[in-house]
């Protein structure tokens, strides 16, 4: 699956590939390849994560051969939090990049899962859909040519050669939800709900697809189909933090406020919880309205211990400056 990551304040937008920010005095490219154990390409989607002591640094998915490349700062120590669907999340140990390094390599090596159809997955781990364990080889080649095409930026060779994946297995749910992506990318959103509601039809345990036909959704203004996509995804599994986060901002912005606030709670006990702290500013932004300075402090604080790098960081100090001040 390509996801449409991208979180501003408001989950709302979309892009296919989420690309790390930059920022200034970042002197060191760090070049991150995930493989798997025995060394091969990982042939589906993962997500990479830079931490350091404080939360999640930066974020970025790589499918294919490609690498997750960060602008970093030298003279630091990092680590790297690895994800993706059927395989075990890997967590590295702190590593060091010399000061005057302008380029460091890593190489992460994860491990597939061992799946069984029916059961949930493990806490904060996505779940591997039914469509998933029964690939067929030719359909699987052609996920992996369009895979390739799309890594390489040629978006029509990509989607004919995920069309063809289609047609070998009607019921490859990734397929679907690759093509969508594709269609998202030249803003045809409709081809994209077409292709998204097709996912979960032939698989409806894709959980990617309820997430990003909920996006779609919400930013058409349909908030109560939003909502029930990720009521839906959330009982495929509870435990991961993205569809939560994502309800809570249907709720806020169809104004049902403590709705919103109890999802941000949720989503903040569950696990990898950080990189979707910006639902915390949403409920800054709430508590204030209702006249609750001391719990939307409390909400200011989490976000800026959660991503003190963040874009939005400065503001949210501005924020609770303001609150803090002696009035």
């Amino acid at each position: 699956m390509i996801r449409f990551l991208a979180y501003p304040l408001i989950l709302v937008g979309f892009s296919s590939v989420a690309i790390a920010q930059l920022g200034a005095g970042l002197n060191c490219e760090l070049m991150v390849r995930v493989r798997t154990a025995s060394e091969r390409i990982i042939e589906t989607p993962v997500q990479v994560e830079v931490l350091v002591p404080q939360g999640v640094l930066l974020t970025m998915n790589v499918i294919g051969d490609g690498s997750a490349n960060f602008q970093v700062t030298s003279g630091k120590n990092y680590r790297l939090r690895v994800s993706g669907t059927g395989f075990q999340t890997v967590t590295t140990a702190y590593f060091g990049i010399e000061s005057l390094e302008q380029e460091h390599t890593e190489t992460v090596h994860l491990i597939a899962d061992s799946p069984q159809t029916g059961t949930k997955a493990p806490s904060g781990q996505a779940t591997v859909s039914v469509s998933e364990l029964n690939v067929p080889k030719n359909a699987g080649e052609e996920m992996k040519k369009g895979l390739d095409a799309y890594s390489k930026g040629d978006s029509d060779q990509a989607a004919n050669h995920l069309e063809k994946a289609t047609v070998e297995y009607p019921q490859f749910a990734r397929a679907y939800d690759l093509l969508a992506a594709i269609a998202m990318k030249s803003q045809n959103r409709g081809k994209a709900r077409e292709l998204l509601s097709k996912a979960i039809e032939v698989d409806g345990t894709y959980l990617p697809a309820f997430v990003d036909l909920a996006r779609i959704d919400l930013q058409e203004q349909l908030y109560t189909q939003s909502e029930s996509l990720l009521e839906k995804a959330i009982s495929i599994n509870p435990n991961l933090p993205e569809p939560v986060a994502l309800l809570a901002t249907a709720e806020f912005v169809n104004k049902q406020y403590d709705k919103a606030l109890s999802d941000v709670q949720r989503t903040h006990a569950l696990p990898n919880h950080e990189q979707f702290a910006e639902v915390h500013l949403m409920a800054a932004k709430v508590l204030r309205m209702q006249n609750h300075p001391e719990a939307a402090i409390v909400q200011f604080r989490l976000f800026l211990k959660e991503k003190p790098d963040s874009p939005q960081a400065d503001a949210a100090r501005k924020a609770l400056a303001s609150l803090e001040s002696p009035r």
